[in-house]
């Protein structure tokens, strides 16, 4: 039985256990903000940084410069990721805010191609490449904080990371929202997207404030004798394997959420023709039933199975993605009710795959293992998604194209995701 005092030093362990997962998590949300904020508005950044004469020719152009936001995070999460296996979490966390916070206010005063011509674009995506870079270590390091922190929720605790990235990501549609119903299309194409990357600047910059009080997790701290000294070679040397895996387990969730976060609004306003300002609400219904999902998923992870939970979700995908697209072009089904389809099912996938990852790398190679695993799918089934479908869309005129692909996606994840049983046990169980 507990002692008074022995029961007061684990409630305040306890208090210092889930701030540290709530820093850690409110952090990754500033940064995703900061992050998807582009994709959100695409369309107008297309108009001031990409003059064409066909529309579709310059949002593409547009999403080609999201994409090569994703080319560096391959980059950025080796160098930060083993820097933070090397050294800890704490610096790459505030180091990597810092950064971010810079080039999202960087990008929101650049002048446009009319001030300064070729240099515009050329300057949009250095910010962008700066910003991939740094926010490929943002997310590894929350979930390696986090499950390292409470490995017996690490189910939860991952899955309540994920719910505060979205809402990063909700605050940035709601940001799009605001502006778009307060301003004119006019105003919205020349200033109004620039007040959406200052706010997010801003807010990351309050972000490093609040991480500074950070500590070490405990389970670093008892490996720092042992710590390895090349994480980065010794990951691909004796993890390659379970590298490629997570690659795999985390596919359907970047397709996925690009889809909902970036190319849903773009698709249902241009090719669907609905109200821009519709679509705006809609997709935050859409996001705020992901959150939920996400945090169901992530319980329901520390009770079940966890690949059980990724198979399901990855199922409900391959039979439903292709026909709830080919209900929305033909309007049998309304925007509100696939964007919370889309959201719930999202979900599933979503809060089981962090934790996953996680429990697929031991300690030393923790951050590395996931972040490579993480930025190497993200770069190959997120950052080219919206450009691909786009072209897909354009050269085979058939407008349910997304669903398809999507569909194809899950296969692959859910493939991948049979060999689970015999991978993963490396979370260890630590005491507090």
């Amino acid at each position: 039985m507990l002692t008074t005092s022995t029961a007061q030093q684990w409630a305040a362990l306890s208090m210092r256990k889930w701030r540290t997962v709530f820093l850690a998590s409110l952090g990754s949300s500033l940064e995703m903000y900061d992050f998807i904020v582009y994709g959100v508005f695409a369309k107008e950044i297309a108009s001031q940084f990409f003059p064409a004469i066909d529309p579709i020719v310059a949002l593409i152009s547009s999403f080609g410069v999201f994409a090569v936001g994703y080319v560096s995070r391959p980059l950025g999460a080796i160098v930060l990721s083993s820097f933070g296996d090397r050294h800890g979490r704490k610096h790459v966390f505030l180091v990597s805010i810092l950064a971010m916070s810079g080039s999202t206010i960087g990008i929101g005063v650049l002048p446009g191609y009319a001030s300064i011509g070729v240099l515009a674009p050329a300057l949009l995506i250095l910010l962008r490449l700066v910003q991939g870079f740094f926010l490929a270590g943002e997310l590894p390091c929350a979930i390696t904080y986090v499950v390292e922190e409470i490995p017996q929720k690490a189910g939860f605790v991952s899955g309540l990371v994920l719910f505060f990235l979205n809402s990063g990501i909700f605050i940035a549609t709601m940001t799009n929202f605001v502006i778009q119903s307060s301003l004119s299309a006019a105003d919205v194409h020349s200033y109004g997207w620039r007040i959406a990357f200052c706010l997010g600047g801003l807010l990351g910059l309050l972000s490093y404030f609040l991480r500074r009080s950070l500590e070490e997790t405990q389970e670093f701290a008892r490996m720092r004798t042992h710590v390895s000294r090349k994480p980065f070679r010794d990951l691909i040397s004796r993890h390659g394997r379970a590298v490629l895996i997570g690659v795999g387990i985390s596919s359907v969730v970047n397709a996925s959420n690009i889809m909902l976060f970036v190319f849903f609004p773009n698709f249902a306003t241009n090719t669907l023709h609905h109200d821009p300002r519709v679509v705006s609400a809609c997709q935050n219904v859409g996001i705020a039933c992901l959150s939920i999902s996400i945090l169901f998923s992530g319980w329901l992870c520390d009770h079940v199975p966890r690949r059980i939970v990724h198979r399901i979700g990855a199922l409900l995908m391959i039979g439903g993605s292709y026909p709830l697209y080919l209900a929305l072009v033909s309007g049998t089904i309304d925007l509100w009710t696939a964007v919370i389809a889309m959201g719930m099912v999202g979900g599933l996938v979503a809060g089981a795959y962090a934790c996953i990852l996680a429990d697929l790398f031991p300690t030393e190679v923790r951050f590395s293992g996931i972040a490579l695993s993480l930025n190497l799918s993200t770069v190959i089934f997120t950052g080219l998604t919206p450009v691909a479908i786009t072209f897909f869309i354009k050269a085979s005129k058939h407008s349910a194209m997304p669903g398809l692909y999507l569909a194809v996606v899950a296969l692959f994840a859910f493939s991948v995701g049979l060999v689970l049983k015999r991978r993963g046990g490396k979370l260890r169980q630590v005491d507090a």
